[in-house]
């Protein structure tokens, strides 16, 4: 069974995994399971999304997504600042 918000096994806190250099943990926040995401360079999950009925895994591979959207605009960013200075 998947762990999601509505079901009993939400006190269940996955161990904190790495994607691509990111934290990915879970919190309960009043009663419903939160996905967090860290970036590399913070040191607090800024970033967040509830687990809904599609259940952890679906929000993990969401949470993925996002990591790998903001990654790419970060290199996009990295290439423009050099052609710049050049």
């Amino acid at each position: 069974m998947p762990v999601t918000a509505n079901t009993p096994e939400v006190s269940l806190q996955m161990q904190p995994l790495r994607y691509r250099g990111w934290l990915i943990s879970t919190k309960v926040v009043d009663g419903h399971l939160w996905l967090r995401w860290q970036h590399p360079r913070e040191s607090f999950p800024r970033y967040s999304y509830p687990v809904t009925e599609r259940g952890l895994a679906d929000t993990i591979r969401f949470a993925r997504y996002l990591i790998d959207v903001v990654i790419k605009l970060e290199e996009e960013s990295l290439r423009e600042s050099a052609a710049k200075v050049s």
